[in-house]
Order: structure tokens, then C-alpha cells, then sequence
């Protein structure tokens, strides 16, 4: 696979052939024979690997975590490069080191001849592409609503997904879909694309870089199936339109059964949709609980097309698998704004004996409050024991806190929960 630089400035000029080469791949050369490489998950039945021993481990899948997938001596391993490092060839070359636990030392990315060949004749065309600077500017019709990390003046290659009838093409940048359109037709059906990132505002532009004497780049032809151009029509559909959801958690916060309903205003807000059918399927839970979803609310009304409340829905429950954080942008209660974001902590911790793992939760929310001012606080649950920060702009509002600081804990008893332990800061304290 091909790979661009993260950031090139336009016009930069080149002196040659061996800069070129830097500008296709960012590959880890000899020098990196120190860099460790971790094993993620091995076989249960390890190869035959001594310390000091030279390897090769031929990559099968690259994993959505950056991991790779990999064999080695016949054996399937999951292996972690070190951190800011990428795998743009066919394999890796490593060296066992001592264990245990076992470990490997990166001394080189490997390509085959074919790709090698490809990938220079490829730096070669974009150094004098960058040159001459023959560029088109390409009008963008439509972007995905969560953009890719890109930035102005980068350089990336595109992939044509399809062509459609008005004379634009999909085109699959960074792994999202761009919606382009160019002044003369045939110039977006040549692969690889070259695109150079422009302006940001209101949508991102980008300029196609003429390649001249482009290698002969095979590729297997992209495609959207059907379900792949209704989602794509969806989250068009959430990012052109104006009216943007807003969440009320809370009718009234001092009412009681405010912590119930607290809890289904996250439950049933279409996040977990699909988890919730899944449920229903196994007799978790009852059809009429289902009903209560957005999703289902706007199917019931006729409005599950590719409407921007739907569109919305999708793209946050893809916003929260992608980043595995869930925000909430919305009212805590009729006229209060709220900001808050729920997130369960990758590694678990243990009872004091060890043998007990415990889930960790995390919680943050940020209020500016009529009486109080603003107002921020991180909770972070470990089994049934809370830890709390409270953050106040103002010193009152802070001692406050302080005085009530017992009734807090009485409430989390009452929960079933323990006040582990409680930090109340404001800004002066941050001076000082």
C-alpha cells in the first residue's frame, strides 16, 4: 500500500530521486534494530525462537487498534509497533530478545521487489508534480460529517468508489468518503489520485496534482453496496442540515426519581440501539421498552429515511465506537446547559488481594450555574468506590461544596456506593 507524508507544503522543491523516496514512505530503515516491537497475543503453541534470532513475520490483516496481524514460522501473532510507527510494506524483519514475556526488535519493513519498484517510481512522479505545481482545483459537493485528521497543504492519495450520473465521484480519502467534483470530466478516474489539502472552511478543498509517466499502479476495483450509499446518505443528510438535537437529561433535578430517570435518558438515547434489539431478541427485554428509542420513534412516525434525526443517531453511535467516549451536548434540565462525557478506562483494576478484576468507569460535566457559577466535575467509579473532584470558579462556591461534602457521601451510601475520597479546587488554588 502507498503512503504520503502526514504534512508536505506545497512547492517544496526536491533534489532528486533520494529525497523523492522519503516523501512515498516513512519506513523504519537499520537504525531502528532497537525499536521494540510487543507481542500482543501469541499461539498457544509457540515456534521454535531463540534469543538473538533473526525472523521474518509476514503481515495477514492490519486490526482497527493499529495492531498488526502476523505469521511467524507458521504461527499467528498479534504484534504493537512502537508508538508514531506505521507498516507500509508486505513484512517485518525482527530479532527475538530474551524473555520471557517474549519480544521482538524491529530491524526493517519489507516490501516485495513489485511494490518497492511501484512505490519509487511513484516518488519520483509526485517530487516533479510538486515541482511544476500543475494542479486543478476540484469542488467539494459533500464530506462526512466526522472528518479525518488532515491538514492544509498535506498531500494524500484518493480512491475513486464510484462515479456518479451529475459527473462527480466518490472518492475514498483516508478511509472517508468525499464527494468531488472536478471541471472537466475523466480527470477523477486515474489512480493513484494525488490530492493536495486547501482551504478548510465551510467545506475542505483540494487541489488534484498532475502525475506524469505514473507507474503501472494495479488496484482492485471499489465499490459502495447498497447499504453502504443509504449510510453514506444519512450522515449527508446529518451534516447539510441546520437542525441539530438537543438532549434534556433531567425534567427537574430536585424531583424524585431523578437518578432513574438520569439513567434512561442515557439508556434510551439511540447510542445503543443495536444492543438493545440484540436484547429484546433474547428475551432481556420487553418490546415496548424497545419502542420507547428514538430510532424506533422516528420509524413509527415515518421518518427513517434519510432523514438528518436519523442521520444524527448513526453518526454519534459511530462517533462513540470510534473513540469509545460517550458525549452528551444538551440540557441537564430546561434551560441548563450541560457538557458531559462517560467513559469506561481500557485496563481494569484489582481487589487488594489480586484475585478480583474491577471495571472503571469515568465520568466528566461541566455547568455554568445561575448561582454557583461554573462548575466542573470528574468522577471515577472503581468497583463501588468514587472518586471525586469538584472544580469552581468561584471561592465561595468552593467552600460551599466543602460544607455539604458529607450529605454527598450519604447519598452515594444510599446508592450502594463509597466516597473514596473528595477534592474540591478553584482558580485561586490553581495561582497559588
Amino acid at each position: 500500500m502507498i503512503s504520503l507524508p502526514p504534512i508536505l507544503a506545497p512547492g517544496k522543491q526536491s533534489t532528486g530521486a533520494a529525497e523523492a523516496s522519503t516523501i512515498v514512505a516513512n519506513r523504519p530503515g537499520r537504525e531502528t534494530s532497537r525499536s521494540p516491537v510487543e507481542v500482543a497475543s501469541s499461539p498457544a503453541r509457540l515456534p521454535a525462537l531463540q534469543s538473538g534470532e533473526t525472523v521474518t513475520a509476514h503481515i495477514t490483516e492490519r486490526l482497527p487498534d493499529g495492531k498488526l496481524a502476523a505469521s511467524i514460522k507458521g504461527e499467528a501473532f498479534v504484534l504493537s509497533l512502537p508508538k508514531g510507527m506505521t507498516a507500509d510494506g508486505n513484512a517485518l524483519s525482527l530479532r527475538v530478545t530474551a524473555g520471557p514475556p517474549l519480544s521482538f526488535n524491529l530491524l526493517d519493513v519489507l516490501q516485495d521487489p513489485a511494490t518497492a519498484l511501484r512505490s519509487s517510481e511513484l516518488a519520483r512522479a509526485v517530487s516533479a508534480a510538486l515541482q511544476d505545481d500543475n494542479s486543478t482545483a476540484l469542488q467539494t459537493l459533500s464530506q462526512p460529517g466526522r472528518l479525518p485528521d488532515l491538514a492544509r497543504g498535506e498531500v494524500v492519495t484518493g480512491r475513486l468508489a464510484e462515479r456518479l450520473a451529475d459527473g462527480s465521484a466518490m472518492v475514498l480519502i483516508k478511509n472517508a468518503v468525499f464527494n468531488l467534483k472536478a471541471p472537466a470530466d475523466g480527470l477523477l478516474t486515474k489512480e493513484p489520485m494525488l490530492l493536495r489539502v486547501g482551504a478548510s472552511s465551510p467545506l475542505l478543498q483540494f487541489d488534484l496534482l498532475r502525475l506524469n509517466a505514473l507507474p503501472d499502479e494495479k488496484s482492485v476495483p471499489v465499490a459502495f453496496t447498497s447499504g453502504g450509499r443509504y449510510l453514506n446518505g444519512l450522515l449527508d443528510a446529518a451534516t447539510q442540515s441546520a437542525v441539530r438535537g438537543s438532549l434534556t437529561l433531567l425534567s427537574d433535578p430536585a424531583a424524585p426519581g431523578a437518578g432513574e430517570q438520569l439513567r434512561q435518558s442515557v439508556e434510551k438515547s439511540g447510542v445503543f440501539y443495536e444492543s438493545h434489539q440484540r436484547a429484546w431478541v433474547d428475551g432481556r427485554l420487553s418490546l415496548e421498552e424497545l419502542k420507547l428509542e428514538p430510532q424506533a420513534k422516528l420509524l413509527h412516525e415515518g421518518r427513517a429515511g434519510l432523514s438528518p434525526e436519523l442521520g444524527q443517531l448513526v453518526q454519534k453511535q459511530l462517533e462513540v465506537h470510534e473513540q469509545k467516549v460517550l458525549v452528551f451536548q444538551g440540557q441537564a434540565w430546561p434551560g441548563q446547559a450541560v457538557d458531559w462525557e462517560i467513559q469506561r478506562e481500557e485496563v481494569a483494576e484489582r481487589e487488594a488481594d489480586g484475585e478480583l478484576e474491577l471495571p472503571v468507569w469515568q465520568t466528566r460535566l461541566n455547568l455554568e450555574l445561575p448561582a454557583l457559577g461554573g462548575v466542573g466535575a470528574r468522577l471515577r467509579m472503581v468497583g463501588k468506590q468514587v472518586q471525586v473532584v469538584f472544580d469552581a470558579d468561584d471561592g465561595q462556591t468552593a467552600q460551599l461544596i466543602e460544607q455539604y461534602r458529607s450529605r454527598l457521601g450519604s447519598a452515594l451510601e444510599g446508592a450502594g456506593l463509597a466516597l473514596a475520597s473528595l477534592l474540591v479546587k478553584h482558580e485561586a488554588d490553581d495561582e497559588a
